[in-house]
């Protein structure tokens, strides 16, 4: 690109996609950005260039198959001839030009007339060919295509004004669902074939389309990085000047310093306020980070250095971070991240992190039967084993899925023949609760190689930490994972992530964590016994702290006091046992739900646990990871299995036996070819595992009382109660606070029994 050279951005998409309203909200953004804009939109329905698109569309030379791609293709390239030195002289001018459909568009729409793939692609060729070599017309920097599938866009286009190319409610292409699915898969060949020149954005999720203002700053985000860089910062133009700065240094924002600001924050006066969306997260997060070596108020700071640049000046940032710190910036800047077809050996590596937030598809409530378009089900295949391990694995692996399918498929069927709910009360949420139910009981046969989706909202620094966590890993997926975050993660926040993979940041820490894991399993295996150990006791409590847990009676009181901590302990130890009490009471106080959680003075006390369930249970409570300690061995079906009683009621007790043998034998199998770790694949859900965790007496509070509602999976309640009941028996005042802790009627009896004995023998103490 020329110096001062503009840049040539069309948006494309199919009816009803949109782009009409993300064009003009677009060139909006752009001008209160301080960028000239000059604006195309094809066809120029209103200039004499557009008569043969005109008539074309109305069907006057009779259907779209009868004029055919080529021909009608003619009509629309001279419509752009006929615009393509405005298009040169807006671009000479350095403006930003946007284009509201452009070839990409015939590309689309006459490609849907070629069912060969390889047709379809020379058309292509012909046609880039006749516009941009022999019309000379300016070839578009991007293409970005807004995606919504053909229904939805449909229902989109009904709802249009009346347009003035047409009596219409829609044009010939419009009125053919079928042509407008065609479109959109041509948009996405497009995409795929082409990713230099075209972009694709999915305006819909979950079958919904994203608000407006979602799509606009996905789009925004989208642009930025192909911005032109201001020529000068808005502070320098004498014209216009932001700020003016007197003699004693002290800053007077002028008018047009303060429209700045009503664009870019919420608030221009007061002393609280939010960024808008005309100033990307990257650059807010850089705002944020220069407050700390400077003294003025924020709003100066911003119309001084920030005001009037392109929205993402990667040199400005590197300019910041460079001076100030990264480490102080990667906390404010954050990124959605998707990672798909994650086994779900890999989904508990990728929610390690404790400071991100994560999402995964849930086992509850999806069948995990259904095949891809290939016929396969949805687990992972190692790529590095060898031929005839990898005809075992997947032999044994597509046996357990068929065994799974059917045994979940008539287990439902079960649940609802033999429910007593009234069919007149069988709705959609008793189906939910049905399919449920069968998919909890059957889920332990899933093996753990099984492919889930896992969404990820991190800051830049929880980021590189996981990206720097999985690299280190040993399992191979993990690695390839981690690169493939980092690679992706640098289209959107580059500048936050340059130190990743530098030999002396990034790869020193993963070497350091990789050989540091390597040593320590080395030792392990020297010195320690190679047999599993006991598992008939699940739930062992192994440390707690304090041991008597009147102990936090100063640090509740603590804050109430101008006492050193010290001389407050010396004072509570003159008090009697109610006295003590009496802080607990007011400290838990009265709590109407479980989201009341008492003050931080809890956090003090501990529990620790060595806990040995299956991994989908292991998988439920590794969510909570707000906690000191959170470890987990290596996978494997040596512990063995429980069979659900509704399974044996089913009569599908044999079928389910079978998973566990198969999956026991190709474990054997993956351990004899040498490949240890990738053997946890094998492995099922179902099967027990061990794992320690410590948290606090605070957050016992609300993983007792989420983990034990009657909504939860029976797995996990039971656990959980047994955990519960051994905290009821050492700190029967912090237990019986947990009032939302579901146990039955006799475990309510024995808990108040146990806390009426420990207050008699304490009080005898006292």
């Amino acid at each position: 690109m020329q110096p001062n050279q503009g840049i040539f951005i069309v948006l494309e998409g199919t009816d009803g996609s949109g782009k009409g309203t993300q064009f003009k909200l677009l060139k909006d953004r752009l001008l209160k950005n301080g960028y000239q804009v000059s604006v195309f939109d094809f066809p120029q329905y209103d200039s004499e260039s557009s008569f043969f698109v005109r008539e074309y569309l109305n069907a006057k030379y009779g259907t779209a198959e009868e004029v055919g791609p080529y021909t009608g293709s003619l009509f629309y390239a001279l419509d752009r001839y006929q615009a393509a030195p405005k298009i040169r002289e807006a671009l000479a001018k350095g403006h930003v030009v946007l284009a509201n459909r452009f070839t990409g568009s015939n590309m689309a729409h006459q490609g849907t007339k070629f069912n060969n793939l390889e047709e379809r692609k020379g058309f292509f060729f012909w046609l880039d060919n006749l516009e941009f070599v022999m019309l000379k017309i300016p070839r578009p920097n991007m293409n970005v295509v807004l995606r919504v599938p053909a229904d939805i866009a449909q229902k989109l286009v009904d709802q249009k004004e009346a347009r003035s190319y047409t009596d219409k409610k829609r044009d010939i292409h419009e009125a053919d669902i079928s042509h407008m699915q065609k479109s959109v898969e041509v948009y996405d060949d497009l995409c795929n074939m082409f990713p230099k020149d075209f972009m694709q954005i999915d305006c819909v999720r979950n079958d919904k389309l994203l608000d407006i203002e979602i799509i606009n700053n996905i789009l925004w985000e989208t642009v930025l990085p192909m911005l032109p860089t201001l020529e000068k910062n808005a502070i320098d133009k004498k014209d216009q000047p932001l700020l003016l700065k007197d003699q004693n240094g002290h800053y007077t924002i002028t008018a047009e310093g303060s429209q700045f600001l009503s664009d870019s924050i919420t608030d221009s006066t007061g002393n609280v306020y939010a960024f808008t969306n005309n100033l990307s997260p990257t650059m807010i997060a850089a705002a944020m980070a220069r407050l700390s070596r400077r003294g003025d108020d924020m709003r100066i700071t911003l119309l001084d250095e920030f005001a009037g640049q392109a929205s993402k000046d990667e040199k400005l940032l590197q300019r910041v971070i460079t001076a100030y710190g990264d480490d102080s910036v990667q906390q404010l800047v954050g990124v959605h991240l998707v990672v798909e077809n994650a086994s779900n050996l890999l989904t508990k590596k990728l929610e390690w992190g404790r400071l991100a937030a994560y999402l995964e598809q849930s086992t509850r409530y999806i069948f995990f039967d259904q095949k891809d378009e290939k016929g396969k089900y949805k687990y992972l295949v190692p790529a590095h084993f060898d031929d005839q391990t990898k005809q075992t694995y997947v032999q044994s692996l597509d046996t357990i899925f068929d065994k799974y399918s059917e045994m979940v498929r008539k287990l439902t069927d079960y649940v609802r023949a033999n429910s007593d709910t009234p069919e007149s009360e069988q709705d959609v949420a008793w189906k939910g609760a049905t399919r449920a139910q069968a998919c909890d009981a059957i889920r332990p046969v899933l093996p753990v190689a099984t492919k889930a989706t896992v969404g990820i909202y991190a800051s830049g620094q929880a980021l590189e930490s996981l990206i720097m966590h999985l690299q280190s890993d040993q399992l191979p997926e993990a690695v390839q994972t981690g690169d493939d975050l980092l690679k992706q993660a640098r289209k959107i926040i580059p500048t936050f992530l340059e130190r990743a993979d530098r030999p002396d940041r990034g790869g020193a820490i993963i070497a350091y964590r990789a050989n540091t894991y390597q040593g320590i399993k080395d030792i392990a295996d020297k010195y320690l016994p190679g047999q599993y150990g006991q598992h008939e006791q699940p739930v062992t409590l192994t440390d707690i702290w304090p041991r008597n847990e009147l102990e936090l009676v100063p640090d509740m009181l603590y804050e109430h006091s101008h006492l050193s901590l010290q001389e407050i302990k010396k004072e509570v130890s003159k008090w009697s046992y109610q006295q003590k009490t009496e802080v607990f009471n007011k400290y838990f106080g009265e709590r109407l739900n479980r989201r009341h959680k008492p003050g931080r003075a809890l956090e003090k006390a501990h529990y620790s646990w060595d806990l040995v369930c299956d991994y989908g249970i292991f998988r439920d409570l590794q969510r909570h990871r707000m906690v000191d300690d959170l470890q987990w061995q290596i996978l494997t079906p040596r512990y063995g299995y429980e069979v659900p009683e509704l399974v044996v009621e089913a009569g599908l007790e044999d079928l389910f036996q079978d998973c566990f043998d198969i999956s026991l034998q190709l474990h054997s199998t993956l351990i004899s070819a040498g490949y240890e770790l990738e053997a946890q694949y094998a492995t099922l859900l179902g099967h027990k595992m061990r794992w320690k965790i410590t948290y606090n007496a605070r957050e016992a509070f609300h993983l007792h009382e989420l983990r034990t509602s009657p909504q939860g999976h029976p797995g996990y309640r039971k656990l959980v109660l047994d955990m519960h009941k051994k905290v009821a028996e050492q700190h029967p005042l912090l237990a019986g606070a947990m009032r939302f802790v579901n146990t039955s009627e006799d475990e309510q009896l024995t808990r108040l029994a146990a806390e009426k004995y420990t207050q008699f023998k304490l009080s005898q103490l006292s």
